[in-house]
């Protein structure tokens, strides 16, 4: 799919505000209901056996490439503020700085071979089917911000910690608008985060995972 397709597809679909509409973030009854939870819990069932086929089939892969450290967890901020273990395959390499702790993405390693087809295909964000059954993430909503920065970020605008009264998603409404925004573009981010706590419904959240795939599917054909 061309990208002028997938702008056009996000400009019939998502309606682009400023955080300053926002004045008051209250979530929609579809956000923090037992429906969406009990989707997400019937939607990751289903899809489990496919993902553990392909999850062993990296794993058989993945040491050739980038040795045995496959998975790996670390801290975000999730519902309530409360800070969980995200799990994700690893695609960058070992050896080098911690991309934990590194801002520029120029500064890291990635690994060879399977790493970028991990990360395009978005394989590597898998596992996070197991903080979906958890509770502690959903498949569509806000995406989970790293400990360490969401802690900058609430100085210089209080205003973030709305963002964690829903559950994060796997993606999401800034993901598909601004899919290589990096934390220093909070704000960019933050304002489709809010419409999406204010807005979220089942169609939305079809939406947005419609968008989600033809993404992944433009990343290979373009």
């Amino acid at each position: 799919m061309e990208q002028s397709d997938i702008q056009s597809t996000k400009k019939e679909h998502i309606n682009q505000v400023s955080v300053e509409n926002f004045s008051s973030v209250q979530s929609s009854s579809y956000s923090i209901s037992y429906v969406k939870r009990s989707f997400d819990i019937i939607f990751s069932i289903l899809v489990s056996p496919i993902a553990l086929v392909i999850i062993f089939f990296v794993i058989l892969v993945y040491p050739f490439f980038g040795g045995f450290s496959i998975f790996f967890s670390h801290k975000r901020v999730g519902l309530n503020g409360k800070d969980f273990n995200l799990h994700k395959i690893r695609t960058y390499k070992k050896n080098k700085i911690s991309h934990l702790s590194v801002v520029d993405k120029d500064e890291l390693e990635i690994v060879p071979v399977i790493g970028n087809f991990l990360r395009l295909s978005r394989i590597d964000e898998l596992p996070q089917i197991l903080n979906i059954l958890k509770g502690e993430m959903s498949w569509i909503g806000p995406r989970p911000e790293q400990s360490m920065f969401v802690k900058d970020i609430v100085k210089k605008n209080p205003r973030y910690q709305s963002r964690h009264i829903v559950r994060p998603g796997i993606t999401g409404l800034a993901q598909i608008n601004n899919p290589d925004a990096t934390f220093k573009e909070f704000e960019e981010k933050l304002k489709f985060d809010f419409e999406y706590i204010c807005k979220s419904s089942p169609l939305l959240d079809f939406k947005i995972f419609l968008v989600s795939l033809r993404i992944i599917f433009r990343n290979f054909v373009k």
